[in-house]
């Protein structure tokens, strides 16, 4: 029997050891158990951040319709005072006879006896408010101190036709004479004018105010009160009224007006005379016409130094317009 080669033998071992590697590589590793849907740990719901909502800026205020309209009067007592406007004037403005009842962004409210009530004068401090938003901006002039306004019994007025008084001499405070069954929307249009009579004093200066020509005084009062007074005769505007009343009689020497009865007809006429020199020959120049009064009387501002025509002549120029 032929023995085997030893070298051959020597070799064995090592070949064993070669073919078990080339086994084992050649085998898949066997997978770890499946993992349960149960044995894994909640999915943690991620945290969102909500912004917060920007707050809506209100809508700009819509001016008054122009259009005449039996709604224009519902149009300027309905509104939400959260839609006035913001500015404030701090502080508290001349202290009046009464009851102080209201104290609004810029205005302080009283109510005396025999006149209306206190809830019907917070009813209306909120409508005054929103109005005086509007003169500032229909005048371009902004209040920089507070007003304070009185409701007072008719009694109490200096004369049987007087619905308001502004005195503007010092701090701007305005007096209203109404009975407690009176019309609240016609002392509303009152308010505004006699508010207008502060913008006056705070766009061309308290003394400058105190010497105004009656005319202009009182006319361009009645124009800066614009829809509030307009909605009362439901006129589109003051040229148009004016035309009614011009045609209706009221005509010859504008200052001769100051003496009528109606004092409300007067002021209309005014003011369209007003707005005429306004548009015709410019702000600046009825500024400057304004601010340089030479006393209360109807007609007696430097009209021939401003626009070199007399006061005369410019009512029946205008008065042209009318017909």
């Amino acid at each position: 029997m032929k023995r085997p080669n030893r070298a051959l033998l020597a070799l064995l071992p090592v070949l064993a050891l070669l073919l078990l590697v080339v086994l084992m590589a050649a085998t898949p590793p066997t997978p770890p158990p499946a993992t349960k849907v149960a044995d894994l740990p909640p999915l943690e719901t991620p945290t969102v951040e909500v912004l917060p909502t920007a707050t809506p800026s209100p809508s700009p205020i819509p001016e008054p319709t122009l259009t005449p309209t039996l709604a224009r009067r519902e149009f300027l007592e309905s509104f939400d005072v959260k839609t006035a406007p913001t500015s404030f004037l701090p502080g508290r403005g001349p202290v009046l006879p009464g009851e102080l009842v209201y104290s609004g962004r810029r205005i302080d409210f009283y109510v005396g006896r025999g006149t209306f009530s206190a809830d019907q004068v917070r009813d209306l401090a909120v409508k005054i408010e929103y109005a005086l938003g509007y003169l500032q901006r229909r005048f371009d002039v902004q209040l920089t101190d507070r007003v304070s306004i009185g409701f007072y019994n008719p009694a109490l007025a200096p004369t049987s036709d007087t619905r308001g008084i502004a005195y503007t001499h010092d701090r701007t405070n305005i007096r209203l004479f109404y009975g407690p069954n009176d019309d609240t929307y016609k002392a509303l249009v009152i308010a505004t004018h006699e508010l207008a009579h502060a913008l006056q004093a705070e766009a061309y200066g308290r003394e400058e105010q105190g010497r105004s020509d009656l005319v202009l005084l009182e006319g361009l009062a009645t124009w800066i009160s614009g829809e509030y007074w307009l909605s009362l005769s439901d006129s589109p505007s003051f040229q148009a009224r004016a035309r009614e009343l011009y045609q209706a009689g009221y005509r010859g020497n504008l200052a001769a007006l100051a003496g009528i009865a109606d004092s409300m007809a007067a002021y209309e006429m005014w003011a369209g005379f007003v707005e005429y020199l306004a548009r015709t020959y410019g702000w600046d120049k009825f500024n400057a016409l304004y601010a340089n009064g030479r006393g209360r009387a109807p007609g007696s501002a430097n009209y021939r130094g401003i626009y070199g025509k007399s006061f005369q002549e410019l009512y029946t120029e205008w008065y042209a317009t009318l017909r």
